[in-house]
């Protein structure tokens, strides 16, 4: 199966047929709406889908944003409900919390305990947006070089069971 090749900057994968498909920033501006249109992302049918935000600097994939949405009949990203992630208790306690982070951080900063609290939350999350384990075994492979030592996109592999010591292209 042909591997996507990476170049510079911000791309944007699709996880679909078992294989990773690049799609245009401006496609992925619309299909989120950031800029203030809509327009439905070819070849991404109703249901759940896998996407993937790559940094790449020098050649090297520095960083992986991953992303998993419900996508409803007219292609939009409809309410997921986390996935089952969290409870409806959960979810109604991570929006208050997320609430107070963002809108009021000075006025009513979160507690120790509601930190600790929120941030396990956030990483129930983060993990569950995470791409099936073998089309992250592929991204490594789309760069021109492995992440550095350093490097945010080593957060990904390795909750996908990608170690550093035994990375190398193959």
């Amino acid at each position: 199966m042909p591997l996507v090749s990476l170049d510079e900057g911000l791309q944007v994968l699709h996880w679909r047929d078992g294989a990773w498909h690049r799609i245009a920033w401006q496609d992925w501006m619309s299909f989120l709406e950031l800029d203030a249109t809509f327009a439905p992302l070819p070849y991404v049918t109703a249901g759940e889908h896998h996407f993937v935000v790559c940094v790449i600097e020098d050649g090297r994939l520095c960083n992986i944003l991953p992303h998993r949405y419900l996508i409803d009949w007219d292609g939009r990203i409809a309410d997921d409900r986390y996935f089952g992630v969290l409870s409806d208790a959960e979810i109604e306690r991570h929006g208050a919390l997320e609430r107070r982070l963002h809108e009021y951080p000075e006025a009513y900063p979160l507690t120790e305990n509601e930190q600790k609290e929120f941030d396990a939350f956030r990483d129930r999350l983060w993990r569950s947006w995470l791409p099936p384990v073998e089309a992250v075994r592929d991204l490594p492979h789309a760069a021109v070089a492995l992440p550095d030592e350093n490097d945010a996109a080593w957060k990904v592999l390795e909750a996908c069971g990608i170690s550093r010591g035994g990375s190398s292209k193959q």
